[in-house]
């Protein structure tokens, strides 16, 4: 250990000082109050043994500037004393000092004196090198964490990426869409798919679970619902003999999906999915839901319906897919939302629900798309107020637009085809 001794009478401080280096320790002396001070503020020591009484600085003294120093580690204090007063000794214990022998001092009474001292210091270093471990570890997780930050953030970058751009080069129709994470990373995808010179495609999905792993998911499936023609895209089908693809109608690209899910079992997840095909020209859509919430068709009149369609959800088990038909008419929009809208809770659990979805859907209908579907987000907030959010959220809306031709269809088409959409009375 690192001992300072203060004694004005140099034979016993010179005894002890002898003593001390006998037993290994490294000894500073001083021959008053004054000189230990000064020795004491430019050195490192872990034990100090001073006399009470020394001239211009007494122990006592000392061992009150001692105690009102701020330094690093504990430093045990021994107050050596002639005087066996027991009003004496409790002074100088109160005052700071650890323990106190009586001169002349025993060395094996030192000894013993000491060893607590070194308990202390060795009980610190174990401290302070576990505090070092701890600190590294917490630049180790704090630069593991910053790593993860990082790749998450570009993850989320290209989901992004992956979300509809230049919606307003398709002529004919007008979109507008919201997409909120609940999470860095999200379950939930939708796109706008320009397919060729007639048809434009719409999906939305919302994988089960949520974080990276659905996200993985996610962004797999966007890739099988790309409008590029190629092997990987289900929305397409290889023509035998000529080597050209031809656009599959939804129910077969589903069910084409839904059996590659299967096949490759890529994991325990699945997901839910809306696809639509929209004629741009003849106003003809043709859907397929696979366990997604069905859209909400919005007649130019502002009235909601819901539209008829169910299904399992992808990658459950081998399973065909329904297509629905539906023509619509100049005006009419089309509204797909995740289960994170109409299942957003208060704190009261009370779900947000399809009636006050509709609600907003009716009172914003004569509004631009970007408005409408701003008003439902607000109203969904508002509901949650603070309450934790669970899940993701989106919404996709989809107003038919077409510019005057001559061949229109006749809106009388409108009924005759396909299954009738079911009313909001109807539904609920």
């Amino acid at each position: 250990m690192r001992i300072l001794i203060a004694d004005d009478d140099r034979i016993p401080l010179s005894l002890l000082r002898f003593q001390l280096e006998q037993w290994g320790h490294t000894v500073l002396a001083a021959e008053n109050g004054a000189q230990a001070w000064e020795l004491f503020q430019n050195h490192d020591f872990q034990v100090v043994i001073t006399d009470w009484e020394m001239p211009v600085l007494t122990g006592i003294e000392l061992i009150r500037n001692i105690r009102a120093t701020d330094r690093v580690g504990y430093v045990s204090v021994i107050l050596l004393t002639s005087k066996s007063e027991q009003e004496s000794v409790v002074t100088g214990l109160v005052t700071g000092a650890d323990t106190y022998l009586t001169k002349p001092v025993d060395p094996n009474e030192l000894q013993a004196r000491l060893r607590p001292s070194q308990r202390i210091i060795d009980l610190e270093q174990r401290l302070a090198e576990r505090q070092r471990e701890l600190e590294d570890r917490h630049q180790r997780l704090a630069e593991a964490n910053a790593k993860m930050k990082r790749n998450l953030d570009a993850a989320a970058n290209i989901q992004k990426e992956m979300l509809p751009k230049r919606l307003t080069d398709i002529p004919d129709m007008r979109f507008a869409w919201h997409y909120s994470p609940c999470d860095e990373l999200a379950g939930d995808m939708l796109n706008v798919l320009p397919l060729d010179q007639d048809h434009v495609g719409v999906f939305m999905l919302d994988v089960s679970g949520h974080g990276v792993q659905a996200a993985l998911l996610a962004v797999a499936v966007c890739r099988y619902l790309s409008c590029h023609q190629d092997e990987s895209s289900v929305l397409w089908q290889r023509q035998i003999g000529s080597g050209e693809y031809e656009l599959q109608s939804p129910a077969a690209a589903v069910t084409q999906l839904n059996a590659r899910m299967m096949a490759q079992s890529l994991s325990e997840q699945y997901f839910t999915l809306f696809y639509g095909i929209l004629n741009r020209h003849t106003g003809d859509f043709r859907y397929t839901i696979a366990g997604h919430p069905p859209p909400v068709l919005i007649s130019e009149s502002g009235h909601p319906t819901l539209l008829p369609g169910e299904g399992l959800p992808v990658g459950i088990v081998e399973n065909d897919y329904d297509e629905h038909r539906l023509q619509l008419a100049p005006g009419d929009r089309l509204v797909f939302y995740s289960d994170g809208v109409t299942e957003t809770m208060n704190l009261s659990d009370e779900l947000f629900g399809a009636s006050r979805l509709f609600e907003t859907l009716r009172d914003t209908s004569r509004r631009p798309l970007g408005v409408a579907l701003a008003e439902i987000v607000s109203k969904v907030a508002a509901w949650r107020g603070v309450a934790p959010i669970h899940d993701d959220l989106s919404l996709l809306a989809l107003e038919y637009s077409p510019q005057p031709r001559f061949d229109r269809p006749s809106l009388a088409r409108r009924t005759s085809e396909g299954p009738r959409p079911l009313a909001i009375a109807e539904a609920f």
